[in-house]
């Protein structure tokens, strides 16, 4: 695992630029009135009219998991990875009987010795369905942490694929340990996929991100262009609020939330 991981190092840095590039983010730009507040765990939410959907009309859901090679890293002596699988596992025996869920990862695979192959590392494992907790929960226990973060290529995968022929609300879950490692910019992705559709919003749980302005910037852009929560989460137990309060299994959480 740890020469797997150097590996990875040493190929971002001598894989040319245009295909390892970090975009610099517009959002950065055009939002900057929009600040971080110095707390343990954040909610950012656009607009200043959103509410939680009627507990009555079905929400089709994807959680998108990051399975890229810092999830190996660890929070408080315990893998990112595994805090990851257990805290999706402990809240899906608590999902509303009005939701639908799927699951997607990425980053599931490390794509060869310059990774050109990880930069489109996705896989829809439980399509979106009704009661298939089981199925994700069977999944998550064969998850590990090995490869790269194809976050664009990703949605781009969910937004074309797994909501074809799905009709209602629409709500990605995305979960990242930080930016896109691919050249893409997930910040970009949403404003152009709000110029072609509104019925997709994007929740983004940035995990373990605090050190990371630019990765904060771009992800907290990914979910507000497109109406979305964005939240903080720096370990097990912001995680689990996090994600409770994107699938509204609880209505109080502790925190801020800003509407721009």
């Amino acid at each position: 695992k740890s020469s797997a991981k150097k590996t990875l190092k040493f190929c971002q840095a001598i894989i040319p630029a245009e295909i390892m590039s970090f975009n610099k983010n517009p959002f950065l730009d055009n939002y900057h009135n929009i600040k971080n507040t110095e707390t343990n765990f954040n909610i950012y939410n656009t607009p200043a009219d959103y509410s939680p959907q009627d507990v009555d009309q079905r929400e089709n859901v994807l959680v998108i998991l990051d399975c890229s090679y810092s999830m190996d890293d660890k929070v408080r002596g315990n893998r990112k990875i595994d805090i990851a699988r257990d805290v999706i596992n402990d809240v899906l025996g608590q999902l509303p009987k009005n939701i639908n869920m799927g699951f997607r990862v990425y980053g599931q695979a490390d794509g060869g010795l310059f990774g050109l192959d990880g930069c489109k590392a996705t896989e829809l494992l439980v399509p979106i369905g009704n009661k298939t907790q089981n199925a994700i929960s069977a999944q998550l226990k064969n998850l590990d942490a090995v490869g790269w973060t194809p976050i664009c290529y990703s949605l781009d995968q969910a937004i074309n694929n797994d909501f074809t022929r799905i009709r209602g609300r629409k709500r990605i879950i995305l979960v990242s340990d930080g930016m896109d490692t691919c050249g893409g910019n997930p910040c970009d992705f949403a404003i152009d996929l709000m110029k072609r559709r509104t019925d997709v919003t994007i929740d983004v749980i940035g995990f373990d991100i605090s050190s990371e302005p630019e990765a904060i910037s771009q992800l907290k852009c990914t979910a507000l262009a497109t109406h979305g929560k964005f939240y903080t989460a720096n370990n097990a137990a912001e995680f689990t609020k996090s994600l409770k309060n994107s699938l509204n299994v609880q209505k109080e959480v502790e925190g801020k939330i800003f509407t721009k």
